[in-house]
C-alpha cells in the first residue's frame, strides 16, 4: 500500500507534541514515520531539522476503529521544526 501523508505540524524549539490518530480497522497494521524540515529561530542563520518520533500506544477508539498515539520531540535547541507524519498501512 502506498504511504499516506497523515498530517503536518510545527513544533517550537525544545518542545514536543502528541497526536491521537484513529480510523484504522482491526485488521490493519500501521507504522508511522516523520519527514522533518528546519523551521525558524531568531538569530539562527542555519536552522536544523532534528526530531524524534515515538510510537507505542494503541487503542480501540469509541467509534470501533483502531487508534494510535504518537509523540514528536523537536531536538533542535534554537529553532522550530516542521514535520509531516507518514503512515504505512498493511492489511492482515
Amino acid at each position: 500500500m502506498p504511504v499516506q501523508d497523515v498530517l503536518w505540524d510545527t513544533v517550537a524549539a525544545n518542545s514536543s507534541t502528541s497526536w491521537f490518530i484513529h480510523g484504522y480497522s482491526a485488521t490493519e497494521a500501521v507504522v508511522f514515520s516523520i519527514v522533518v524540515f528546519p523551521g525558524t529561530g531568531e538569530g539562527v542563520p542555519y536552522p536544523v531539522a532534528h526530531a524524534t518520533l515515538t510510537q507505542g500506544e494503541s487503542f480501540q477508539h469509541v467509534d470501533g476503529t483502531q487508534a494510535y498515539k504518537i509523540y514528536i520531540q523537536n531536538n533542535a535547541p534554537f529553532n522550530s521544526c516542521d514535520f509531516h507524519v507518514l503512515a504505512i498501512v498493511e492489511s492482515l
